[in-house]
């Protein structure tokens, strides 16, 4: 317990009752049968023994030294020479540095002999006999003192009877506290290391608990991740770091019952911090027992896993939007050549049949049909980022402000329509009419949300990310938030709320691709979208689009797309693997005028080629079969024919080829198409004085 040192420096003669050897022989005997029980044999010595570091400060002592001294000494605080009232024998104060273990500490020997008065707190004075001795490690550097103190009081009654124990008494208690000094080196040595090693690891709360489930120490790493520090939680019962819910069903009780038997218990969880707050933790609890197997405790090792487990679940969800985003993208191509030949047959069975043709309007409700088929594939392609964005840079801020009234049509009337735009937002280099179309879904899921009736708020600002998140590198970011106050999601909506074809709204009221297009357009320019809802609440999707310095570029126009298409008279080579699409478009140029030749592949377009000169336009898909593409069936062509003319086309080129980088060589026009826009593109493209010159 405490450090007791005595004043005079003269060796004296001191006597002890014959049951202070014995316990000393005991002591010493159990000391050498394991140095882990050197605290228990401290614990039941009934001579009082301390420890105090270099600078005095009591790091250890006995119950013995606790009665003795009429308190519990502060370890690492208390200094025995300090802190108490000491007296020589005569009853003369003994100044602090005449304290006989302020002479083993100041001149590194040990002191014997000295006799002392301590006064406890309460006014009693207790004589004793001091044995301090120097520690000292193996590099002969003092590390601390042991004393033992020796209670004289019945000694001093019955000095007499006992003097002439004194000669042999000093030999035994000598041979014994040298023993006991080298016992106690080694252990506290070897306790200091164990010390410095487990509070030095802060990543991993590291504690011990009783055979009951009760802390009985505490690291620094589990103060870091628990909150509490060991004053607070030493003496709690472990099931303190558990939810109610845990407690309610045993989990705490059934973790020690499966170390207790197996030896090792390993478990993942949520726990809960000080503060209330919850954590991922990874736990560890091992059975201790002695040497004779009796349970000793538990040692119980705690890790913090949250930030991984959320990095880990935010890298699933991203494998596996991906892999939704390969299955939707490679199913685009064929699905846009279905649609390009039904449309292109409705259109032509338009053309056929009168105004008055009461299968005119099943006819059309088709094409509307087949229209809106043609936009899910768009969404589709925007969500698996195959759809090649035309961007450029704009202002945000522009944007929403141009189609708050179409956003506030789309809501109706009992919806508040609020504008909360930064000033001075950053540019950025994106798609206008994927951001009016990611906005607009946006709007429209906001409006079944709140029923429409609330609030919908789009907010801009600008943010700068440090790339702590997984799908979001460090740098600067314009983020984009339309938020409301509707119904919410519950948490197993959230966690599929961007995946194609998900909708929880009645059958006929959702397609379940408005959130998947926002998800693909955010991400195909770089940026990412995340979701914050909560059931009866309300929902924010926040949309992350990066910050690009430049000047602001104005959209052309687009062409009225309901104009009539010119009518030609030149003679299309038209190269389609797709018989039902090759047939369909040789139909649709015959009634615009053209004359139309007809190729599977790019091998067979090149022997036509070469057989007829008239051949003004090669109208190609771009995806082919028989190892020639349409690109480079394009380029061969145009080796052969220079003044040719190359229209290509396609509803998804494929990942490796970029529209921007083909439109740089050849004129494109995206399938599906209408009669009347394939017939103005070609008659654009047949006006061009010169093909385009990067051909090679």
């Amino acid at each position: 317990m405490a450090d007791l040192a005595l004043g005079s420096t003269a060796p004296q003669r001191r006597k002890s009752s014959p049951g202070s050897v014995v316990a000393l022989k005991n002591a010493v005997q159990v000391l050498h049968e394991s140095e882990q029980h050197f605290r228990r044999l401290l614990e039941v010595l009934p001579a009082a023994v301390y420890t105090t570091d270099a600078a005095g400060r009591i790091t250890f002592y006995n119950q013995a030294a606790v009665d003795l001294a009429g308190r519990r000494p502060e370890l690492g605080t208390d200094q025995w020479c300090v802190t108490w009232r000491l007296y020589w024998p005569d009853g003369t104060p003994m100044r602090h540095d005449e304290c006989p273990m302020a002479v083993t500490l100041r001149e590194g020997r040990a002191v014997r002999g000295a006799e002392a008065i301590a006064e406890r707190p309460d006014g009693t004075r207790v004589p004793f006999i001091p044995y301090p001795t120097p520690l000292f490690d193996a590099s002969g550097t003092l590390i601390g003192a042991v004393n033992m103190l020796v209670d004289i009081s019945e000694r001093k009654k019955a000095e007499a009877v006992l003097e002439q124990l004194n000669d042999t008494l000093e030999q035994r208690i000598e041979a014994r506290t040298q023993q006991i000094r080298e016992t106690f080196t080694r252990l506290y040595e070897s306790e200091r290391r164990f010390r410095l090693l487990v509070d030095g690891v802060v990543d991993y709360a590291i504690f011990m608990l009783d055979p009951e489930g009760f802390v009985t120490n505490w690291n620094s790493g589990a103060q870091r991740i628990k909150g509490y520090s060991a004053a607070e939680i030493v003496g709690r019962h472990f099931s303190c770091f558990y939810t109610d819910e845990d407690r309610a069903n045993g989990v705490p009780e059934r973790a020690l019952q499966t170390a207790l038997r197996t030896g090792r218990f390993e478990a993942e969880g949520w726990r809960r911090r000080k503060d209330g707050t919850a954590f991922w933790a990874n736990v560890v609890i091992d059975a201790i027992r002695d040497e004779t197997g009796k349970l000793a405790g538990f040692a119980k090792v705690t890790r913090d896993l949250t930030e991984k487990r959320a990095a880990e679940e935010q890298r699933r969800r991203a494998q596996k939007m991906e892999a939704i985003g390969q299955l939707t993208g490679g199913v685009a191509h064929d699905f846009n050549n279905l649609l390009t030949a039904i449309i292109g047959n409705l259109e032509v069975l338009t053309t056929v049949l009168s105004a008055h043709e009461p299968a005119r309007r099943y006819v059309e409700a088709a094409t509307r049909a087949a229209w809106r088929g043609s936009k899910m594939t768009e969404h589709l392609l925007a969500f698996s980022r195959r759809k090649e964005l035309q961007s450029e840079i704009v202002s945000v801020n522009d944007l929403i402000r141009e189609m708050s009234l179409i956003c506030q049509k789309i809501v109706g009337e009992g919806v508040e329509v609020v504008l909360d735009l930064q000033q001075n937002l950053w540019t950025c280099k994106i798609d206008p009419g994927q951001l009016e179309a990611a906005v607009l879904n946006l709007a429209a899921n906001a409006r079944d949300a709140m029923e429409r009736s609330g609030r919908l708020t789009i907010a801009t600002e600008n943010v700068t990310l440090a790339g702590d998140s997984v799908d979001l590198s460090a740098g600067d970011y314009v983020s984009l938030s339309v938020s409301d106050n509707g119904c919410g999601m519950t948490a197993e909506v959230l966690s599929h709320a961007f995946e194609p074809f998900y909708t929880t709204k009645d059958v006929g009221k959702g397609t379940g691709l408005g959130l998947a297009q926002v998800y693909g357009f955010a991400k195909q320019s770089g940026g990412s979208t995340q979701i914050e809802s909560k059931a009866g609440i309300g929902t924010s999707v926040r949309i992350y689009l990066p910050r690009t310095d430049g000047a602001l570029l104005r959209q052309a126009p687009s062409q009225d797309a309901s104009s009539a298409a010119p009518m030609g008279e030149a003679t299309i080579l038209v190269v389609e693997d797709d018989v039902e699409v090759r047939e369909m478009t040789a139909a649709m140029l015959s009634q615009l005028g053209y004359r139309v030749l007809l190729a599977a592949t790019g091998p067979e377009a090149l022997a036509v080629l070469r057989r007829d000169s008239t051949i003004r336009l090669l109208f190609s898909d771009i995806v082919m079969p028989a190892g020639m593409s349409g690109i480079d069936l394009a380029r061969a062509a145009c080796r052969l024919r220079p003044n040719l003319k190359v229209l290509l086309n396609s509803g998804y080129p494929g990942d490796d080829i970029k529209l921007h980088e083909i439109q740089s060589e050849f004129q494109f026009i995206h399938k599906p198409y209408k009669s009347a826009t394939l017939g103005r593109k070609l008659a654009e493209v047949l006006a061009a004085d010169q093909p385009l010159a990067t051909r090679l």
